[in-house]
């Protein structure tokens, strides 16, 4: 390939998600165009051909990234009219891994080890310099919002102001918090009443996007635990990391989805192997399973959780995440 690949990216929107996606592309410096797709009705990968309202057409690129399940069922098809195009996922894609050229993916998604399968410490982010502190900066608190099985209702929120605001006074130090667009209107209402003066609160959607600016300026960052790109994106800025886990509920749609992949997918048995083909098919996914990343970051001295002790923070950790990823790429374009 004489020319740098060119680059799409297929999105749904979902910022985490192009994040991680638009931080590859420009570890690469190829160039790269995102294509929004729009879907009609809930996302149902399996007819996601037949849902998509906007015909994506030639000339193909080199390269597809994709992070969602739906778009990741059109990179497929992609493939099949363009053979040359390598599709790329990251996270978990709908079907079966085989049916990639490269997969990478962390810890929560449970794939199993395969040769298109790179397991990433963590998500992709956008390594950014450390900004000095002197211990009196404030603690940041990036806020999500519900994302199963974790909640952010009213209830969830009124324990996390109380937590946070002890936290603060304890260590001597103010709250910069600040809230994304999944952030429920029941849990900024709590917020708004808590998180007063000489703390600060930033609602997305109410003026500039300080989301960047508070993970800069902080001295240590308090991240909910319903995103990993949100935890992603903290350890990057290379500050102290924790995570506040919300209250859980799982249900029995959760449960039994857990139960058929770690006996048809994980530990195949005679009698499950056969239900491989609803994973492959895409007609049940399984849902990541955050904690289990985070653990595996608190054993390896990356990062803590509320309440307990936050290690010091490891530089170039992030980089490196990145530069596994970025070889990975380039090992696919330009393989002999």
């Amino acid at each position: 390939m004489a020319a740098d690949p060119t680059i799409w990216i297929l999105s749904r929107g979902r910022k985490g998600d192009l994040d991680q996606m638009l931080a590859l592309a420009r570890a690469t410096g190829w160039p790269c165009e995102i294509k929004t797709l729009r879907f009609a009705g809930p996302e149902i990968p399996v007819l996601s051909k037949l849902l998509l309202k906007e015909k994506i057409s030639p000339p193909w690129p080199d390269l597809v990234l994709v992070a969602e399940a739906s778009p990741s069922v059109i990179a497929r098809e992609i493939k099949r009219l363009s053979p040359a195009t390598r599709i790329v996922c990251l996270g978990r894609p709908a079907g079966a891994p085989r049916n990639f050229d490269l997969v990478l993916t962390t810890a929560q998604y449970r794939i199993p080890p395969a040769d298109n399968v790179v397991e990433l410490a963590m998500p992709l982010a956008e390594v950014t310099e450390a900004t000095a502190t002197s211990g009196g900066g404030p603690i940041a608190l990036a806020v999500g919002g519900p994302a199963f099985p974790d909640l952010l209702d009213a209830s969830a929120a009124e324990r996390l102001a109380t937590d946070v605001l002890a936290h603060a006074a304890n260590a001597g130090a103010t709250l910069d918090v600040v809230t994304s667009p999944r952030t429920p209107p029941e849990a900024i209402a709590v917020l708004e009443r808590r998180i007063t003066a000489p703390h600060r609160l930033s609602i997305f959607g109410r003026g500039a996007n300080r989301y960047r600016e508070a993970l800069a300026e902080a001295s240590a960052i308090i991240v909910t635990s319903d995103s990993v790109s949100m935890v992603a994106d903290a350890l990057a800025t290379q500050k102290p990391v924790s995570v506040y886990p919300l209250p859980q509920a799982l249900n029995a749609k959760w449960k039994l989805g857990s139960w058929l992949y770690r006996h048809a997918i994980e530990t195949p048995r005679p009698l499950t192997a056969a239900l491989r083909w609803l994973f492959d098919a895409g007609v049940i996914e399984v849902a990541p399973d955050r904690r289990k990343l985070f653990q595996r970051l608190v054993t390896e001295g990356r990062l803590g959780w509320f309440g307990e002790a936050v290690p010091p923070p490891q530089p170039g950790a992030a980089q490196r995440d990145l530069e596994i990823a970025v070889k990975a790429l380039r090992n696919l374009m330009f393989q002999p």
